[in-house]
């Protein structure tokens, strides 16, 4: 086999290799909604789910839940209760959850489109086990602004206007 033969294989193995190697963790918000965009959600596939509880404290999410989702979610100007409800709950539906758990919300530094953006986990896990630690997408919280409260006198309520941009931490779970 001639030498050019040769280099030109070595070369093509090493690219298809690189193909090969670690996934990239960079994280980007990615749009959620209409013109055709999508989430980056690579996680376990499961059947939509008709009805998905609210829980805004690991306390209140049963034994059996196992998080296949972790997420920032960002919400525009502007949003109601109401809008951060409907959008979480679809989002959540649609990926088959049987409960949410809702962790703090900041102002964001960002006002664009709603989105999420996923960080994990990579193997399901109790939420007896670790619920409430949010230790995903640090890097982009940590530059976030003041803290807003969202709870049950917020949630769910069009009278509710949120006049920043948000960004909440939120769990997905699916439960037996």
């Amino acid at each position: 086999m001639s030498i050019t033969i040769r280099c030109l294989l070595i070369v093509t193995a090493l690219v298809a290799l690189m193909g090969c190697g670690v996934k990239n963790t960079v994280k980007k918000w990615v749009g959620l909604g209409g013109g055709g965009a999508s989430t980056a959600y690579s996680g376990p596939v499961y059947p939509p789910t008709q009805a998905t509880a609210v829980a805004f404290q690991p306390a209140q999410v049963d034994r059996t839940c196992r998080v296949f989702a972790e997420a920032l979610v960002q919400f525009p100007t502007k949003y109601t209760g109401k809008d951060v409800e409907t959008a979480v709950l679809a989002e959540a539906r649609a990926r088959g959850a049987d409960q949410v758990l809702i962790g703090q919300t900041r102002q964001s530094e960002d006002n664009n489109d709603l989105r999420f953006l996923y960080y994990g986990p990579v193997h399901e896990y109790t939420c007896t086990d670790q619920c409430g630690g949010w230790k995903f997408g640090f890097d982009l919280w940590d530059q976030q602004g003041d803290w807003v409260s969202i709870g049950y006198r917020e949630w769910g309520k069009a009278g509710v206007v949120f006049e920043t941009p948000l960004v909440m931490q939120l769990a997905m779970l699916r439960c037996q």
